[in-house]
């Protein structure tokens, strides 16, 4: 068997391929079996299996049933989604989660981009930039040329700063009822150097742990609850221009998914008391 696989080899010229080649041409078989099999309702997270993504993957992360009943209903439209980070460094090109998104969304464009160049990966509804997620003009253009976005996914540097920036600047770039998930906020409770990085994380029980990725969110999720806030309360107007647009905040092991939409509706309980009426909370039993 080993005999007819060097005689293959030889004959195709494969074996005189170097390394990055061969991934190439394995990534473009991949990327033709995903359109192939796009109109299948395939679950997704066994397409992030299948791509080898370690955002479904035994012992990494286990986000691909969250992704599934989140984007299910986004399958067989027209599609835009974003994500922010290709990886694929040292000996490996990347791109694992693009034939996933590929393979699931038949009529879907996927826009990628990472620090690193990665114009090969680009292809038919695959369109890949290289952006800097702490620049605040490549994100404008990304978002110029390519949004409004159903999705965004941040999968880029984990820097809590990077996270929370990039959120400011492409939330706008979300439709109104689009999904915005930001990835591996692990690293927000993680201060100074794990492993080979050094991470702007902090201990919860510290001031600075507001500063961080998990930090901010749990504070901005107070927002979605504006419209109940008393005259007297006082508040951050970025994020209650935020909280007026935000549905929900959710938090998942390693993920935080905001839901975008229109949230301005008034409070019943200020509703009921100028109709000269008790409140419900007043009125219910225990």
């Amino acid at each position: 068997m080993s005999g007819m696989r060097t005689f293959a080899g030889q004959v195709t010229g494969w074996d005189r391929l170097a390394w990055d080649q061969k991934c190439m041409v394995r990534y473009r078989s991949l990327s033709w079996i995903a359109s192939l099999v796009s109109l299948l309702p395939i679950p997704l997270w066994r397409l992030l299996r299948w791509a080898g993504s370690d955002k479904e993957m035994p012992g990494h992360h286990q986000y691909g049933r969250t992704y599934h009943a989140l984007f299910r209903h986004l399958k067989y439209r027209r599609t835009r989604l974003l994500e922010i980070g290709i990886g694929g460094y040292d000996f490996h090109i990347g791109g694992h989660s693009l034939l996933a998104w590929q393979a699931f969304f038949p009529f879907g464009t996927i826009v990628a981009c990472d620090i690193q160049p990665k114009p090969m990966l680009a292809g038919r509804r695959r369109h890949i930039y290289r952006t800097d997620q702490s620049s605040a003009t490549d994100l404008a253009v990304l978002a110029e040329r390519e949004g409004p976005f159903d999705i965004v996914i941040d999968d880029g540097s984990h820097l809590s700063a990077h996270q929370i920036f990039t959120f400011h600047e492409l939330f706008p770039a979300l439709r109104p009822d689009g999904i915005y998930v930001i990835e591996d906020v692990q690293t927000s409770y993680w201060p100074g150097k794990v492993g080979a990085t050094v991470w702007d994380g902090a201990m919860m029980d510290t001031p600075e742990f507001a500063r961080t990725c998990v930090g901010y969110f749990c504070d901005l999720l107070k927002y979605v609850n504006h419209s109940e806030f008393v005259p007297e309360q006082r508040y951050d107007p970025i994020k209650m221009k935020f909280g007026k647009r935000i549905k929900s905040i959710t938090f998942e092991h390693n993920l935080i998914i905001i839901a975008k939409g229109n949230n301005r509706a008034a409070s019943t309980f200020a509703a009921d008391l100028a109709r000269g009426e008790r409140p419900l909370a007043d009125t219910a039993d225990g």
